[in-house]
């Protein structure tokens, strides 16, 4: 810190000089005036850009860097010391570094990383390294009249393999290539070896369409794969073992959501069926008027242990528990909208009524009271991310050349405040079903040398 400087001994200015000094100040005073009223907010809207946004709650880790990549079971990626990224768990603290790092990565639930790189697959954990290509694919796939792919797509985990999207063609081409007599191809890549396990050809051919499909970034490991290889065509993929468990025909891929071994499905006519992808029996059946799935959050479809599947309908939900359909009496949450006070809302099998800046939370299928959530009115429910253990409120902030998020997440399972953050955050906090939630700084309230990224969760995994 540098010493104060020495106060000087004040002198007396001329009137003359004061008052001229006092109508520059005032002009200035004018044109700054007019200056923020033409600012989306005008002078709230000013203070809102430039105040310092507060984060508390359950905070676990945080970063000066933005580059940080949220995974499952508390793993994340990061930049480290000399240009290396890092791999670490916030939960545990273990950690290990990769090296470089792609744009185009991905981690395990126990800590791997997976990186498409070109014709490469790199598999990375602790230690060693593991590298498999397109080629290999080509190999077990065996037509010799066809080129590997040039690049990769990651599409899903298992427990023993990642699943790996390419293109095979009559020339070298990427999966987003449109070439005639191009295959995309799923592959089964072994997390332990990176062998090449197992091919299928998903009928279709290369092109963006195919290539739609998006990793479950944040999602346990899973069993069931769910592609839309061409319009209307669905089908579930055993990642062990690359075999079809189920085929549907004039479907539409967000009439399903997969739970471990069995999926929710909607017929598109307010019907929905509870069935075991392993043996292909239905196990229960529901219907009631505008049916819709309740949203996974994710564009995989895939729902994790800590969520609890549901459809919405018109005026109730009907969830899945102990093996067949629950009705809960209370209409689902408006999107895009706060919830108003003295409303009652359903969110999945979570029922909440605002009263005041409070909402109460409670379990739709005990009836029994979670706890009391402390959010401001104006607050929506965010209608993203992996629906599991955390509930987002957030409130958007519109002007200047992005939006910005004020953010409230709680523990469902306790009530408890996990992260309090804003105003000013980016838009898009990447959650993980578990409990873990990662949001960042908009860069216009970036300072130096302080946080700019937090992961924050339940320090008690319970």
């Amino acid at each position: 810190m540098t010493a104060p400087h020495e106060i000087q001994p004040e002198r007396r200015r001329p009137v003359k000089t004061a008052i001229t000094a006092v109508g520059v100040l005032a002009l200035v005073g004018m044109f700054a005036a007019g200056v923020i009223s033409f600012l989306p907010g005008g002078l709230d809207g000013l203070m809102s850009r430039t105040a310092s946004p507060q984060v508390e709650g359950q905070v676990l880790w945080d970063s000066e860097d933005s580059a940080v990549q949220l995974g499952p079971a508390g793993w994340i990626t990061h930049p480290g010391d000399g240009g290396d990224y890092v791999a670490r768990n916030v939960r545990t603290g273990e950690s290990w570094t990769i090296g470089e790092l792609s744009s185009r990565r991905e981690i395990t639930p126990d800590g791997v990383v997976v990186q498409p790189d070109g014709g490469r697959i790199l598999v990375q954990r602790e230690g060693s390294t593991h590298t498999t290509t397109t080629t290999r694919i080509l190999e077990e796939f065996g037509d010799d009249r066809l080129w590997p792919g040039t690049n990769s797509q990651l599409v899903g985990v298992s427990e023993r393999h990642v699943a790996v999207l390419t293109c095979l063609a009559p020339k070298p081409s990427g999966l987003l290539d449109e070439v005639e007599g191009g295959h995309a191809v799923l592959a089964g890549v072994d997390l332990q070896d990176a062998s090449v396990d197992w091919t299928r050809d998903t009928g279709a051919g290369c092109g963006v369409d195919v290539a739609q499909v998006g990793y479950p970034s944040t999602l346990p490991a899973q069993r069931y794969l769910l592609l839309e290889p061409a319009e209307e065509q669905v089908m579930a993929v055993d990642l062990d073992t690359g075999s079809v468990a189920q085929r549907w025909s004039g479907a539409k891929r967000y009439w399903f959501a997969v739970q471990g071994e069995h999926v929710l499905e909607t017929d598109g006519q307010g019907t929905a069926t509870w069935s075991s992808l392993r043996t292909g029996k239905q196990i229960a059946e529901v219907s009631c008027p505008l049916m819709s799935i309740g949203g996974p959050g994710d564009t995989s479809r895939q729902l994790s242990p800590e969520a609890t599947p549901f459809v919405e309908c018109r005026d109730s939900v009907q969830t899945v528990a102990e093996g067949g359909f629950t009705e809960i009496a209370t209409p689902p949450f408006p999107e895009g909208e706060p919830i108003s006070d003295g409303d009652e809302v359903a969110v999945g099998h979570m029922v909440l009524r605002r009263e005041g800046a409070v909402v109460h939370l409670s379990d739709g299928l005990t009836g029994e009271a979670i706890g009391d959530l402390d959010v401001p009115e104006g607050f929506e429910i965010a209608a993203y991310g992996p629906v599991g253990r955390l509930l987002t409120f957030v409130d958007v902030a519109e002007g200047g050349d992005r939006n910005t998020i004020d953010y409230r997440v709680f523990d469902t399972t306790t009530a408890d405040l996990v992260l309090a953050a804003g105003p000013g955050m980016s838009t898009g906090a990447d959650l993980s079903p578990d409990g873990l939630v990662l949001a960042d700084l908009d860069e216009d309230f970036v300072d130096e040398d302080q946080p700019r990224t937090w992961v924050a969760g339940p320090k008690k995994n319970s």
